[in-house]
């Protein structure tokens, strides 16, 4: 091939370029914007079906009086022995009434479960505490929120030592 046929028409010499046609560009503007669109859909509505910060803070301070309260009990002189079903929480009735156990209008402190070796609390499915060790008592708090959804969850276990 000659010379002249290599530089066209201008008579300056054309390199092959191997650039992005329009076609392309387009093609890519198009994908992103779909997988953008699908994340932004996606991460709404997880947000759409959250709670509230403010009510999940709410909630886990009303989770962790009572616990605190709950835990209270096994520091009595009746001591592990005496921390059972029947007297774990001091805001169950008849002496539920003082001011630590109130929570506000909205939200509601389900009655906390006390479970030991394999039990069932009334709110979920069965638990263990501890692989079914008599040395170990587990409790759970759950508070809901205005909507009645759960916002906190606690558990904790007293152990005999």
């Amino acid at each position: 091939m000659s010379t002249l046929a290599r530089r066209g028409r201008s008579g300056v010499a054309r390199r092959d370029c191997g650039g992005v046609s329009l076609i392309e560009v387009i093609v890519f503007i198009v994908i992103t914007a779909v997988v953008v669109v699908g994340l932004v859909a996606g991460m709404s509505g997880a947000v759409r079906t959250a709670p509230v910060p403010r009510e999940m803070h709410q909630g886990l301070q009303l989770a962790q009086g009572r616990m605190e309260l709950i835990l209270a009990q096994r520091s009595l002189p009746a001591g592990f022995a005496g921390f059972t079903a029947a007297t774990f929480d001091p805001c169950a009735p008849p002496g539920g009434a003082q001011e630590a156990c109130l929570a506000p209008a909205t939200y509601a402190v389900v009655a906390p479960c006390f479970y030991t070796g394999a039990g069932t609390c009334g709110f979920g499915a069965a638990n263990t505490c501890k692989g079914g060790d008599v040395n170990y008592k587990c409790v759970r708090v759950r508070v809901t929120g205005p909507e009645g959804t759960t916002v906190a969850e606690l558990d904790a276990m007293v152990a005999n030592y």
